[in-house]
């Protein structure tokens, strides 16, 4: 785990280190797309550019199911952007901050990972953040609800919602044995039991010898019902869900 050197809001305009960065963007849509979020993400999209970040292409796919709109958009990238360094994932649902993409690739760029998440929470229950640890015993992900400020942290699996992935890691997988060209980098495999298209793609990421970076420091907001859920939202609620769960169902400790 490696502390960030620094969080505070001054260093909005600090110098980041992403000059010739080549991204694509995959923002894919499910349905009608809120204009506050899509608003947030090109201030936060035109902040990056002005700091070096070159946007080499638009990878999202519109109204396709979960797991064919995030592999049309790797094949797109691959298809049209062969040079992009990697692709940055934004949900529709997602309100970034105005450096929050600079912020992100930045931390990619200059610690040289090849995947690293932000936090966002979930919009219902108990906001937890959607980033997760395996729990071997009982053979599931498990949310790290106790996770410190400002970190850059290992994590067995996250959502989708504020990614950044290397096309190098992308290729990677695609060579490996777990992939199918069938289902390609994300099978969603909830309707047989198993993991949606997001945690697949960790587990196939992992598998393939890449290890998942989450930075705390990087929190950007998620539409709920009328609101957007962050991290506020989680801790009001953490003590009363730890009140309703067993002692070993409590969530990973992260960072402990």
């Amino acid at each position: 785990m490696t502390e960030l050197t620094s969080t505070t809001s001054a260093e909005v305009a600090r110098e980041f280190d992403i000059k010739e960065m080549v991204v694509a963007l995959c923002s894919p849509t499910y349905g009608p797309v809120d204009p506050i979020c899509a608003k947030s993400l090109r201030a936060s999209i035109m902040f990056a550019a002005n700091r070096g970040v070159i946007w080499a292409g638009d990878s999202s796919a519109d109204k396709m199911g979960y797991g064919a709109s995030r592999n049309t958009g790797v094949q797109h990238t691959f298809k049209t952007v062969p040079q992009a360094d990697g692709i940055l994932w934004v949900d529709s649902d997602i309100k970034p901050e105005i450096n929050s993409i600079a912020r992100l690739l930045d931390c990619a760029n200059h610690n040289e990972l090849d995947f690293v998440s932000g936090i966002y929470h979930q919009r219902t229950g108990y906001h937890n953040p959607v980033f997760h640890a395996w729990n071997p015993d009982l053979h599931c992900y498990q949310p790290c609800a106790d996770y410190p400020a400002n970190f850059i942290g290992d994590a067995d699996g996250c959502g989708f919602g504020f990614v950044y992935t290397s096309m190098k890691m992308l290729r990677d997988i695609s060579l490996s044995e777990e992939f199918d060209p069938k289902t390609g980098w994300f099978p969603d495999k909830r309707d047989v039991g198993g993991f949606g298209e997001d945690l697949t793609f960790c587990w196939m990421a992992k598998k393939a010898g890449y290890q998942l970076k989450v930075d705390s420091g990087i929190q950007v907001g998620h539409l709920g019902d009328q609101c957007f859920i962050g991290e506020e939202d989680f801790r009001r609620k953490q003590k009363e869900w730890y009140e309703t769960i067993d002692k070993e169902q409590k969530p990973h400790a992260w960072g402990a």
